[in-house]
Parts: C-alpha cells; structure tokens; sequence
C-alpha cells in the first residue's frame, strides 16, 4: 500500500513544495500510512503516476472539439470519412500513437439523413419557429421529403384502441391537409389511422424533463411515408408545443409550413480502433469500447463522444509514461475499439478474426463524463453476467472505492483524511475548471444496453463490465452538449480506466495478492448481499410438503453463488505470470472457498431442519442424481467454431435463422421458456456439463428445468450447427 509513513514523513516537506510549484497531486503521509481503505491491487506510487499524469481538462477541449455541438453533416462525409472518425483518428495521431488505425466495412441497406428541415407559423403571423442546423432534433426518424402547409389541429392521444376505432369512423377522409398536434409521434396503427384522414404531418414534443428543461428536444421517431399523406414529424420543445396547444385550444386558427430534405445514403461502418503494444502481445489482453456513433442523426456530447475521448486520454497518458520510462511496457496489448454502437462492434469482432481470443476482460463506457450533481447522477458499474464470471468486478470495485474515499467526505473512523479545520477531500482528484463534486458509484447486476453486450455475448464470451452514469435529464436530447460535461469527472473516469486496465495487462506476481484480495472481497460480499438471502427465501416460503424441493433450490442456489466467485478467482489465471508463487498463491485462496462453500451447505441444511420443526414436517431430504443425470453428467457442448466470433444471434440472420425456425413446434413442445433457452445459450461454453448448465439455468431463472428439456434444446442447437457436443 505505498510507501513506509516514516520515509512519507522525512521527505514530506520535499513533496509539499513540489506539489506548490508544480500543481502535482503527492499524497500525504496521513493517506499513506492508512490501510484497508485506501487498497488496491496497485501500489500507491502507480496511483499517485495515473493520478498526476490524466488530465480532465486535456479531455475535455478534445471533447469540444470533437463534439461541440450537433451541427449537420459535410455532404462529403456521406462517401468519405465521417467527421468523428477521421477527428478522432487525427487526435491519436497527434500523440505520437503509430498502433491506430481506421476501418472501414460497408453494411447492408441504408440509412435517412435530413439535411434539410424548418416549422413556421404562416398564420395568423408568419415567424420561422424551428430549423434544422439551429434545432438538431426537429425532423423525426422515419420522415419523408416534403413541404406541406395547413391548419393545425390537436389530436388526443390515441393509445386506447376503442378510441383508435372510434377516430378512424369519424376522421378518415375529413381531415385532409391538416397537421397536427400530438402528444407523441405516431406509430404503426396509430399513423395508418392518420394517414387515412388525410393529415400531412405531426408536431410533437419529446422531452426527459420537461419542467425541469421545457427547451431539450429528444431525438424521435414516426411511421411516416408509409401512406399517401402522412409524410413529416416534427419535434419542438415542451414549451413551444405547449405555446400552440394553448393557442388551438382557445380556438385560434394556426396555420402552419413545415418541409424537409430527407437524403438516403448506404449504410457503413467506420472504427478507430488502437492498442499499446505488450511484451506478450499473443496472450490475453484489455480491450476498451465506446461507441463514436449512435446513427449518424443524433450527435451527443456525452452519449457517447464523451467516452471515446476519455478513453484517448487513457491512451495518451499510458503512452505517456511508458515511453518516457515511468512505467513499464505492460505484459498485454490494451486496445481500444472506437465504433458504431453495438453494431459497429459486433461488425469489428466479425472482421477480426481470433479476436475474441486475444481478450481477457473489456471495459465499456457509455456516458460517463455528465457532472455528477449537474445531471443528478450516480456513476455506475454494471457486472460481468454470471455466466462470464471474472476478476474484472473486484477490481473495478476496488478502484472505484479508491476514487470514493479520496473524493468524498467519509464519516468513519478509518477515514484518510484532508486538509485539517474543514469538510475537504482527502486527496482531491478534481480539475481547476472543473466540478467539487462528490464521487458516488453504485455496483449493480449485468444490465444491457451497449456495447458490452456484444463482448458478454456467448459467441465472443468476453467478460465485460460497463460503466455509466444514470440518471441523466439530456439523455438523446439536443441539449447534450458540452456544458453539462465535467473535466473533473473526466479526470476520475479516466483514472479508474487506466488503473483497472493496467493491473489486467501487466499483472505481475507483486500485483497479483491485491487482486487476489480484491476479488475474493467482493465476492464474499456479492455472496452475503445476493446468494445466502435468495438461498434462505426458498426455504423460509416453502410449506410442509415442500421443503425437499426447496432445500434442493436453497442449496442449488448457493452452490451456483460461490461457483460464481471461484470462477472469478480461476479467471486470474488467464492473466498472471504462473510462476509457481503465483499459482501456489491462486490456489490457496481457491481452496478457502471451497471451505466456505462446505460451511454455508451445512448452515442450510441445519436451517432445513429448523424450518421442518417449525411446520411440524419431516426434515428435507435431497436425491441423488437420476439416470439422466449420470448420463449427462460429461456431456459438455460447446459454441461451434464456425459460430464464435462470427454470428451472434441464432435466431437471425441467413446461416441459422430458416433452420431454427424450422424446429419451431420441437421447441414449443419442449415447454422451456424464453429465457430458459437465452439462458441455456449463455452458459455453453465448453466447460459446463448438460448437468451443470441446468443447474445454473434453474439458479438464474428460478423456473424449474428438467435435464432432458436441457438435452432436448442441446439436440436441437447441435442440429441446426450452432454448437458441438463432447460426449
């Protein structure tokens, strides 16, 4: 944990002045000699390096100039380079980065982009309310090219499909010309009914917080040109729309002009994508994502541009300090994939071949530089899915907590401490244009959403974490703009993305106790705070009867629990040195959970039994394994090699979705539910059995599975080539 508080103290005076006349965070011997608190798996020395090093502020003017506002697109984007991507690629190189590149992929179809679009009131006034270039959210996705005027009408939400009917017998063919006023865009039903009537556009409104900011315009969506009419949607603000809904309602004539130029183009991918180079660059290593685009309508600051750029400053500072001898070359390549969200980087993994292959762990961002108390937010950690168990959440968790109890006023005894006579931090990692806010961050189970997703896929089986912060009142609006970023939280997101990228790449045997510490912490935690109260709720719900089958439950539960965190553990080895010591160290602390394991068997058995005097029933026995069992017990499938890396979803897509969908009714017949066959897939990974997959699909669904329902679905995955089975 650093260095020793009597040598911090003799050179304290030394470091003092240096931190004076060079701005340089150096922490105090107080935060020094404190222990538990402060731990990670790297030294304080390295900190204190990442701590000085990232700059905040250097990533926030990359993130103006990446993204300074939405302003529409150069028509020479459409056939070259996209503004992002080629500014993004520059910017690397800018730091001397040789290892990146640009990759470019076509995709199938195309896509709409306005390139032009305005709403005026011709009557009883003529003034331009809204255009595109000033207003980057005004035409909805799904509009047509068009130019239409007419009165303006308000429409009622039409949701309720008696009141649909009831629309449809009186309006079609009566309100031809019109445009209207509505509460939401119109969709399927909704816009046919519409269309029908003769109306030629919708004004609408979408706003996360429309009286908290009546001006945000959220990004939309319709179904227009599907029709003869109905052709425009048109997204204004809270206030503007709640302005004309006043002036219809009193009985005013609105007439109103709205037009658009809707292009189409074809589809494409565009990644940058980087890496430092390790000393073992064909052993597993780190990969970074953050999506560059979300569509190539929606431009936001901080969803997503923001995490690219503070994982460039990543790059920048590790690129920094390895080439200037401050540390040392890592044992793994850290990569970094800048692409289109989720698609772009699913297109990339395809394109790569073996690349799945060459990672351990991936780190994603998607929204993580919105100031903390500006948007009400709480930075957030999503997990590795159990069925990808790692090292990654112990110690992701134990930096973050880092960044907590040096950022925040924590009123315990073991507390490091600030600056004496005040409410300060103990060692503030904040920028001098940036916010005083407090870190907060919550841990929670794996979620979707981004582009991790793509990496806890079954075909990749990459474990990925995703950093985020929720909630956040611009979320896709035209108001995510710079402002409402912060340098300093930029500071502290890149912090914790370096640190825990860097103890995965350069695991080294000095470094592997704190890891070791830090994954089993949090697993004994996650253990106690998840896995032993889920556990007891099957035994303190059952009645009489049913005790046996929820003590099968209560123990199976558990057993899948600490399986988890062994397989956290195990995952170290993907990365350590294997040194006898290493593996020695590895090993000991493997063994101590099985212990624990044996503990918390007994300890609900012997609650089995209390629970059994209680109701006045027999104690709970538990089977032995049926016929099926044993005779499933070494049948391990696993993802077929055609299929890893290269197709994600069975269900989709040329090469399996005909045949899938050909065993429809053996699937059906089968009885498993949707996500009991989500689950299946997840957990075929070349190590579970057919057993040991239904165990783990009753532990995570909590819907009762037979083993031949599991065997059944295997049959059918292995038939149509998406798995193969060792038998």
């Amino acid at each position: 944990m650093g260095s020793h508080p009597t040598r911090a103290l003799r050179a304290l005076p030394f470091l003092v002045l240096l931190s004076i006349t060079t701005g340089l965070i150096v922490p105090r011997a107080g935060a020094q000699a404190i222990g538990e608190p402060l731990k990670t798996p790297l030294s304080q020395d390295l900190l204190t390096l990442l701590t000085n090093e990232i700059s905040g502020q250097i990533a926030f003017n990359n993130l103006v100039k990446l993204a300074g506002a939405p302003w529409l697109r150069d028509p020479g984007e459409f056939n070259g380079t996209l503004y992002e991507a080629e500014t993004l690629f520059e910017m690397a190189r800018s730091y001397g980065i040789e290892t990146v590149s640009l990759e470019r992929h076509p995709a199938t179809g195309t896509y709409d982009y306005p390139s032009e679009g305005e709403l005026w009131v011709v009557e009883p006034d003529t003034r331009l309310m809204a255009r595109l270039g000033a207003d980057a959210a005004l035409i909805a996705s799904g509009s047509r090219t068009a130019d239409v005027t007419g009165q303006l009408i308000f429409i009622p939400p039409l949701d309720d499909p008696d009141r649909l009917r009831g629309f449809e017998a009186e309006a079609t063919g009566r309100l031809e010309g019109r445009i209207a006023l509505m509460w939401s865009h119109p969709r399927a039903n909704v816009a046919r009914v519409l269309d029908a009537a003769g109306i030629q556009a919708v004004i609408s409104f979408n706003s996360r917080e429309r009286y908290f900011d009546p001006n945000q315009v959220v990004y939309s969506r319709g179904s227009y040109g599907e029709g003869d009419n109905l052709q425009l949607g048109l997204t204004v603000s809270w206030r503007q729309w709640s302005e004309l809904l006043e002036d219809v309602q009193r009985g005013e004539r609105i007439v109103m002009r709205a037009r658009a130029v809707v292009d189409q183009y074809p589809n494409k991918y565009e990644t940058v994508f980087a890496w430092i180079p390790g000393t073992e660059p064909e052993e597993k290593g780190v990969v970074f994502t953050g999506h560059l685009f979300e569509g190539y309508v929606k431009r936001g600051t901080n969803d997503n541009a923001g995490a690219p750029i503070v994982q460039l400053e990543i790059l920048r500072a590790l690129h920094h300090l390895i080439e200037t001898g401050q540390i040392p070359r890592p044992r793994r390549n850290i990569y970094f994939i800048w692409p289109n969200e989720i698609g772009g980087t699913y297109e990339f993994i395809k394109q790569t071949p073996g690349f799945a292959d060459r990672l351990s762990i991936n780190i994603n961002m998607d929204m993580v530089t919105e100031g903390l108390r500006n948007a009400n937010s709480v930075f957030t950690m999503s997990e590795t899915p159990a069925h990808l168990p790692s090292y990654l959440d112990g110690l992701a968790a134990s930096i973050l907590s880092y960044v907590w109890r040096t950022n925040d006023i924590v009123y315990l005894p073991d507390s490091p401490r600030g600056r004496p006579g005040g409410q300060y931090f103990p060692a503030p990692m904040v920028e001098k244009n940036g916010s005083l806010d407090a870190f907060r961050f919550y841990i929670h189970e794996a979620t979707g959403g981004s582009d991790h997703i793509c990496f806890n896929n079954p075909s990749v089986a990459v474990p990925a974490i995703e950093f985020f912060t929720w909630p956040d009142q611009w979320y896709h609006a035209d108001a995510d703009l710079p402002d409402k970023a912060d340098p300093t939280e930029m500071r502290r997101v890149a912090f914790i993305g370096a640190a825990s990228a860097w103890a995965a790449a350069n695991l080294t045997d000095e470094v592997l106790p704190g890891l070791v510490d830090a994954v089993s912490d949090f697993g004994y935690a996650r253990v106690a705070e998840r896995g032993i109260p889920a556990a007891h709720a099957f035994l303190d719900d059952a009645m009489a009867a049913e005790l046996s089958g929820a003590l099968v439950m209560a123990l199976n539960k558990m057993n899948r629990a600490v399986d988890r965190e062994v397989g956290a553990l195990e995952s170290i080895r993907e990365v350590y040195s294997g040194s006898a010591a290493a593996r020695a160290l590895l090993d000991a602390r493997i063994a101590q959970w099985a212990l624990y394991r044996d503990g918390l068997q007994g300890q609900l058995r012997g609650y089995g039994g209390v629970r059994a005097r209680q109701l006045g029933a027999a104690a709970p026995e538990t089977p032995g394994p049926s016929v099926a069992d044993r005779r499933f017990a070494q049948v391990i499938p696993a993802v077929h090699p055609d299929v890893r890396g290269r197709e994600f979803y069975i269900e989709r897509g040329e090469t399996f979705g005909a045949a899938f969908e050909q065993r429809r009714d053996d699937l059906i017949a089968l009885g498993l539910t949707s996500a009991q066959m989500r689950s299946i897939r997840n957990f075929i990974n070349g190590k579970y059995s057919v057993v040991e997959i239904r165990d783990w699909v009753l532990a995570q669904t909590g819907q009762g599975i037979t083993t031949e329902q599991v065997v059944g679905y295997v049959e059918i995955l292995e038939e149509v080539g998406w798995i193969v089975v060792g038998r």
